[in-house]
């Protein structure tokens, strides 16, 4: 999908959903984890969620609320991003859905008790994830739509997924490998 720098993702063997794991390498050593899970079929193609965060090794969960602040986040995004075409290699006729951990309202009532950017109005916070992937999107949109078919959701309008426009705020990716 890039080829910049990235650590090496290993597959685990699990059998329904498709897990990575890498360790960043920052001010702390940190397991971090890629999985993708299948959440419902959508014209007859099953749909997986893009889950990504820190590693909780004694009970094989994924942290997907913190922040860790390791100083390599480029490095870790490029990371989860590299997963993507090894997803695609053998699940062609799949779907991925991308939407942030941060993007429902319980976050923003979790977020304010513990703001520590003193919100008042509006939780910068609030949907940070997803704004990453779609930075990301917009920014690559022609050299990735070459590869994959892309569609967005936004929520508050007609809350059904349309065909990605650059620059459109969406609350959920869709990602096609193109055949």
């Amino acid at each position: 999908m890039n080829n910049l720098p990235s650590y090496k993702a290993e597959k685990t063997a699990e059998e329904i959903k498709i897990q990575y794991l890498f360790e960043s390498v920052g001010t702390k050593n940190i397991i971090k984890a890629i999985e993708y899970t299948p959440v419902t079929v959508m014209g007859g193609r099953t749909v997986y969620n893009l889950g990504f965060g820190d590693y909780d090794e004694a009970l094989g969960t994924i942290i997907d609320d913190v922040n860790s602040n390791n100083g390599d986040m480029y490095i870790v995004f490029n990371t989860v991003l590299s997963t993507v075409p090894m997803f695609f290699e053998k699940n062609e006729d799949s779907v991925i859905i991308v939407s942030g951990s941060d993007s429902h309202n319980e976050f923003i009532n979790n977020c304010l008790p513990t703001c520590k950017k003193k919100c008042i109005n509006e939780c910068k916070n609030y949907q940070r994830r997803i704004k990453t992937y779609r930075y990301y999107v917009n920014k690559n949109f022609e050299q990735l739509s070459e590869e994959y078919i892309f569609f967005g959701r936004n929520i508050a309008k007609a809350n059904t997924f349309v065909q990605y426009i650059p620059d459109n705020h969406y609350d959920d990716i869709l990602v096609y490998k193109k055949k």
